[in-house]
């Protein structure tokens, strides 16, 4: 059984995977066959965090005003149906050195619709039904957020990019404004989802920041699904180089203020030089060391990509391990 309500056999599973940039779209790749199919099918809901400031979303958001663009159309294009001319027009980036060169066509295009229909949850909606995608999309919030940290000798860092870059682990973490306003549809996924999951991604910039907006926090609290942290593969140089599993679900649970019900991580080992070359770089595969971490049960599987030249999650093995997970709660 899934949650104190229970499930009922006309009811589809209420799905929230909460996380930003490419983890989250990981994460949706691997599910969007169960919202996709035609007997019950899931209720998938990406809810994505909006404190990007780097890259063509950050420049964007200097130049217009209003939240980045960028993880919301990378999750769009990870559930698309089917692959399509409008899907990779949604991934072109423009060349050249000019004033677009950079900048992804779906960055514009859901900056274009946000513009015209005033609304963000409205623009998505639309570029949804065009895209015809597997599952819903909101952002946290809709108020132009700023994360800002401190490390554990005082040094702080304003910026998502300054906080990537960070020596971990970090004594605080918080987004500016402190009092941000989350998506009411984001809200209302989180209390009414049967299953919440945190996606892998950058521990600090991606898992955590759309925990800290403090009425999602509440949400999540109230919440009587179980909650499942989806480990990343390996460490990131910068904000989570040296941090063990242990550490991931300790700061998750610290600076998210949760409780984590499970944690699925991976337990194949890389090929030698795919290894090395993480290595040269200042990462390492982030492997459990037994069944529980922080006293929160582990699920231990294969998830690695075998076909992949760097280290992603297998969307079938991690679809696979997911309900396994659901099976067990």
């Amino acid at each position: 059984m899934i949650g104190a309500r229970g499930l009922h056999a006309d009811q589809p599973l209420r799905v929230a995977a909460i996380g930003g940039g490419t983890g989250l779209a990981a994460l949706l790749r691997a599910l969007k066959h169960e919202a996709g199919r035609s007997r019950d099918p899931w209720r998938l809901t990406g809810i994505v965090t909006v404190s990007d400031n780097g890259g063509s979303s950050g420049r964007l958001r200097a130049e217009l005003g209003g939240i980045p663009p960028g993880d919301l159309r990378n999750c769009l294009s990870a559930l698309t149906r089917e692959e399509s001319v409008l899907s990779e027009l949604l991934n072109y980036r423009f060349k050249g050195e000019g004033a677009l060169a950079g900048h992804s066509l779906g960055n514009l295009m859901l900056l274009a619709l946000a513009d015209i229909s005033g609304d963000w949850v409205r623009a998505i909606r639309q570029l949804s039904g065009v895209l015809v995608t597997a599952g819903r999309l909101f952002p946290s919030t809709v108020v132009p957020v700023t994360l800002c940290a401190e490390d554990m000798v005082g040094r702080a860092y304003q910026g998502e990019t300054q906080v990537n870059t960070c020596t971990p682990p970090l004594a605080r973490l918080w987004i500016e404004p402190r009092d941000a306003e989350p998506l009411a549809e984001a809200v209302l996924t989180v209390i009414q989802a049967d299953l919440i999951l945190l996606a892998p991604g950058s521990l600090y910039t991606s898992t955590i920041p759309n925990l800290l907006i403090p009425e999602f926090q509440r949400a999540l609290a109230r919440s009587e699904a179980p909650i499942v942290y989806v480990a990343n593969l390996m460490t990131e140089p910068g904000e989570s180089v040296g941090l063990d599993l242990e550490t991931h679900v300790a700061s998750i649970q610290a600076l998210g203020g949760l409780g984590l019900s499970a944690v699925i991580a991976n337990n194949a080992s890389l090929p030698d030089a795919l290894l090395q070359r993480y290595l040269d770089e200042g990462a390492a595969p982030l492997l459990p060391e037994g069944d529980l971490a922080c006293g929160v049960p582990v699920f231990a599987q294969p998830l690695l990509d075998p076909e992949e030249q760097v280290a992603r999650h297998h969307p079938s093995l991690l679809n696979r391990a997911l309900r396994d997970v659901i099976e067990s709660l």
